[in-house]
């Protein structure tokens, strides 16, 4: 479908927008819609080229984790800016950053992006030159769990689970008809990562339309 017939709950509505307007809000390009995810914790250090420097690692190693998690359970595309598993063009990433709103460049590790085609084929994830995608109609959900420190540092787990190749469109998405596989992020619990990759994930998952399960845990 276009993405202005795509129905809610995918995506998220704005203030601004009448009450009956459909239309996903995002970075609208010619193949896909583009979100920007940036993890970003709050601290209180003060230095801002420290922050964007962490901040840009820990994007990367979001990136990294899904991309792991997603090519054990489906089939990916893996692609550089520019190729057709990216579905943009460094004229029109560009065209986002003039036009419509601040983006990070490319080069910035802070460039971390969530996108679905148009036509609703494909979802993926960008992190600075490179994008994987994969079939969103395989996709069955998210969970995180939240691991907080008692006894060693903590941490977390993002689990994904898709529906494995050749599963008919109204297979049952139970634990019999799809494959999850995990990975952890981050060498230690903080409060501040926890609240910011929550609010990464939530986005991500209405942005996809599926669900996000989260739990927390203690290291004991």
């Amino acid at each position: 479908m276009p993405v202005e017939d795509l129905p809610y709950p995918i995506g998220e509505g704005d203030a601004g927008e009448s009450p009956d307007d459909n239309r996903l809000w995002g970075l609208l390009g010619e193949q896909a819609l583009f979100k920007h995810i940036e993890l970003w914790p709050h601290s209180t250090n003060g230095n801002l080229n420290e922050e964007a420097t962490r901040n840009g690692r820990m994007n990367g190693d979001l990136y990294a984790g899904l991309k792991k998690v997603f090519g054990r359970i489906t089939s990916i595309e893996v692609g550089a800016l520019g190729s057709a598993e990216s579905m943009t063009t460094a004229a029109e990433l560009t065209s986002f950053h003039t036009l419509q709103r601040w983006v990070p460049g490319v080069q910035d590790g802070r460039h971390l992006f969530v996108f679905r085609s148009r036509d609703g084929e494909w979802a993926g994830f960008r992190w600075r030159e490179e994008s994987f995608r994969f079939r969103r109609s395989a996709l069955v959900g998210f969970s995180l769990t939240s691991t907080m420190p008692a006894r060693m540092s903590g941490g977390f787990e993002l689990w994904a689970g898709c529906m494995p190749p050749g599963a008919g469109a109204g297979t049952r998405a139970s634990c019999k008809y799809f494959e999850a596989s995990s990975c952890y992020l981050y060498d230690r619990w903080t409060p501040e990562v926890a609240f910011a990759l929550l609010s990464v994930m939530t986005r991500v998952a209405n942005f996809l339309g599926t669900m996000l399960t989260t739990r927390e845990v203690m290291d004991v």
